[in-house]
């Protein structure tokens, strides 16, 4: 399993902007045919735009840091992400009237969740417009209809509940294991904040990969440097699981 942004595609100043290289995409094709290996990739992007730019290589994928995932013949999608909608819409066209002040502020409106970012934003004014951001939706944060979640350079908006990627690696998992018939270890990478909660929860079978350069509070296995180095680790993972002549 692994996280997108960050991880698969560099960062960018707006999320349109990332994309994955074709050496990338060769190193998740070749790890994904492999027939032990089942890729996931978990991001908190919307499900859809993530299959769209990773392509049928992954198995599952997991939008909105797990609140909707897409499988082989399963599907979830939580309970809260219908009742924050309205207020989702309501906070995007306030946020947008009360931070035009800022140039360079990139509302990113996920239907069931919101992201300011602020990459493009004059770095004098960035911090000052996710303050602003973030107290516009006081009275949902107060309420725990929403919770807030910091990222690079930005700051979303979601349902306030007990889900995140960890939950989401637990119920792929599940899943992948049911299928089998037998237990199976989670390679897991990621490179932001977020992926910390996939981090915490994953087992002692399990292993932990850091991307990129950013400290990270969980104990992890290994660092690569980018998403350059992710897609030569799937090619080289590719290599080394091929059965040998006479096997």
């Amino acid at each position: 399993m692994t996280d997108f942004d960050g991880t698969l595609a560099d960062l960018t100043p707006t999320p349109e902007e990332a994309f994955v290289t074709d050496a990338v995409a060769a190193g998740i094709t070749a790890i994904a045919r492999q027939p032990t290996v089942t890729f996931g990739v978990v991001s908190g992007r919307r499900m859809a735009d993530v299959a769209a730019r990773v392509g049928p290589a992954a198995a599952f994928v997991a939008g909105l840091h797990g609140l909707e995932i897409e499988g082989p013949d399963c599907a979830f999608h939580h309970y809260a992400l219908d009742s924050v909608a309205q207020v989702i819409d309501r906070l995007a066209r306030t946020a947008a009237r009360e931070l035009a002040w800022c140039p360079g502020v990139y509302l990113e409106n996920k239907t069931y969740a919101l992201t300011c970012h602020v990459r493009l934003a004059p770095p004098d004014l960035a911090d000052r417009a996710l303050e602003e951001f973030e107290a516009l939706a006081e009275p949902q944060l107060e309420a725990r209809v929403l919770k807030s979640m910091t990222g690079a350079k930005a700051l979303e908006l979601l349902p306030d509940v007990d889900w995140h990627k960890g939950r989401a690696a637990e119920w792929i998992k599940a899943r992948v294991e049911t299928r089998l018939g037998e237990a199976v270890s989670i390679l897991y990478l990621g490179d932001d904040r977020t992926d910390e909660d996939a981090f915490d929860t994953l087992g002692e079978s399990d292993t932990v990969v850091g991307v990129g350069p950013r400290p990270h509070t969980h104990l992890i296995d290994f660092r690569l440097a980018g998403p350059a180095s992710v897609g030569r680790l799937f090619a080289r993972l590719a290599v080394l699981r091929q059965p040998l002549p006479g096997d």
